[in-house]
């Protein structure tokens, strides 16, 4: 093994929730010294993008919900980070039984097209809005924004508030249910619930209701030169305040003695010596496999081993040469979004329903000469297939390459639907499954989300002394919510490190080697205060 020197913070992980933690802490701290490691050889984790003979992608990630006036950015404009991002026109296309419906990011365009397609249902689709608007104005002034909402907290508003005491414990589905009667809006408000890969009973009313008011007042976003550029930027930031960067630099373990963390050893068994460390990375991951779970007790890693991992899926990543995309949505779907997921719970994929991205259409300057690039995606879940015909080992054969070409065939037949001829302009064409996705990120099971949204997440402070958290695994699935995350996280520690610092300075802790080294002078010492005390 060999050493190299030691640093004050080392997070692993340069995911959203792992740059934002070191942004913060060099922010508010240049003379730390914070390491990230990453073991990929760029940034972002989910929130990144990649080139292939010219042809630029998005890894993951298509946008960001309101990034111009979320909490986690004004910190960032206030550290003096900028990034210019584009807004969507539209939040969706969809295409359902050869018919399109546009949902506009205005709400007035939204709810004219509403009329036009739905005529008896605009009243009920506004008054659902306007429902929305009260319930994130009740929880924004009771300050529950950012936090889970429980039976004992509504309990402390529950007169003040009575839109939001009525849909306190209410599901999306139900607060639907309310104002829409037409089954066939439903498909449209799907989408908010792909984001999260669950269906609509399982997702929170209030949550649902911040979304929607959010996605058509304040709108999404996408950065501009693409998630990566975005994700380089952050990095960039960062190192200019003092923090470092390692790429490909793989975690084996993190080191622990006596229930305090000590560093970690990379891959390589490299040893990075530090008094805190933050883990980025996949939570049951993080426990069972790079502390041990001789390190916690049973309860906790019950806890752990019970949490459902989100939804994982497919991305096709075509290349395209003489084609003109510029007409097409940046992004529709194909089929009814609300079938997703239970036939992804059912099946462990769905072919049938797809989304599809141009980003260039939100971006020009992502559009190289005659290149064209799109993505298709879908859910899916790792089992599928007996593991993509890579059985338990994961191994990637003939079979699973086989069976990869044929889901891309299928997949480009769907698009022909709405993108004519688009097979005679292939040139580069690449599936990635979630075990690609586990594979590069890390992530259990290949999840898109880390854990499932709507169950409680552990706090981002471990069991382990000076071991935290940061990202989706305890936030939530979601860009913003794991920004959040690391801010939140780094902002705890700091203040740990600062009361760290003065008890070191005011209560000096005394090594056995000094006590060793200097036991005639201390018993001498020793001596003299207790004769000090007898002639008292």
């Amino acid at each position: 093994m060999k050493e190299i020197e030691n640093y004050d913070v080392i997070i692993i992980g340069a995911g959203m929730g792992g740059l934002h933690a070191g942004i913060y802490l060099q922010n508010k701290n240049p003379a730390l010294r914070t390491l990230i490691v990453e073991r990929n050889n760029y940034p972002g984790g989910y929130v990144s993008g990649f080139t292939n003979n010219g042809f630029y992608f998005d890894s993951a990630a298509e946008a960001i919900l309101d990034i111009q006036n979320n909490d986690a950015n004004k910190a960032l404009r206030e550290f003096g980070f900028n990034h210019t991002f584009h807004k969507l026109d539209l939040n969706q296309v969809y295409y359902i039984n050869n018919k399109q419906f546009n949902m506009y990011s205005d709400l007035d365009k939204f709810l004219a097209e509403i009329s036009i397609h739905h005529p008896d249902q605009a009243e009920g689709v506004k008054s659902l809005f306007e429902t929305c608007h009260q319930i994130t104005k009740d929880v924004e002034e009771c300050r529950l924004e950012n936090e889970k909402i429980t039976l004992g907290k509504i309990l402390k508003v529950i007169f003040k508030y009575p839109t939001l005491r009525k849909y306190a414990r209410k599901s999306f589905r139900e607060l639907l249910d309310d104002f829409i009667t037409d089954e066939r809006l439903f498909e449209y408000f799907s989408l908010f619930c792909l984001w999260f890969g669950l269906k609509y009973e399982e997702l929170d009313a209030s949550v649902a209701a911040h979304i929607l008011n959010y996605a058509f007042t304040k709108g999404m976003h996408y950065p501009e030169g693409g998630m990566g550029s975005f994700a380089l930027n952050l990095v960039k930031h960062y190192k200019a305040r003092g923090g470092t960067m390692k790429y490909g630099a793989t975690v084996r373990k993190i080191i622990v003695k006596k229930n305090v963390v000590k560093g970690v050893e990379l891959e390589d068994r490299t040893i990075i010596s530090s008094k805190y460390v933050v883990s980025n990375g996949d939570l049951r991951k993080t426990v069972f496999d790079y502390v041990g779970k001789e390190h916690f007790r049973k309860k906790y890693l019950t806890r752990i081993q019970r949490l459902r991992q989100s939804i994982s899926g497919y991305m096709m990543f075509v290349g395209l040469e003489n084609i003109d995309l510029s007409e097409y949505p940046p992004h529709f779907i194909i089929g009814k979004g609300s079938e997703i997921v239970p036939k992804v719970r059912d099946e462990n994929i769905n072919l049938d329903s797809i989304g599809v991205r141009i980003s260039a259409n939100i971006d020009p300057g992502l559009r190289k000469g005659s290149k064209e690039s799109l993505i298709v995606l879908g859910f899916a879940t790792n089992k599928w297939n007996n593991y993509w015909k890579t059985g338990k080992t994961m191994k990637r054969s003939t079979d699973y390459r086989k069976l990869k070409k044929e889901i891309m065939q299928k997949l480009i037949t769907t698009v022909e639907k709405i993108i004519p001829n688009l097979s005679k302009h292939i040139v580069l064409m690449k599936l990635a499954t979630p075990l690609t996705f586990e594979s590069f990120n890390q992530s259990t099971d290949g999840s898109w989300y880390g854990p499932e949204f709507n169950q409680k997440l552990p706090s981002f402070k471990s069991p382990i002394k000076n071991l935290f958290f940061a990202g989706s695994n305890v936030k939530g699935g979601g860009v913003t919510p794991a920004m959040s995350s690391g801010l939140e996280t780094g902002k705890y520690l700091l203040k740990k490190i600062e009361r760290d610092y003065l008890k070191k300075s005011f209560y000096p802790v005394i090594s056995k080697e000094t006590i060793a080294a200097n036991k005639d002078l201390l018993n001498i010492l020793l001596q003299e205060s207790l004769d000090g005390k007898k002639r008292k």
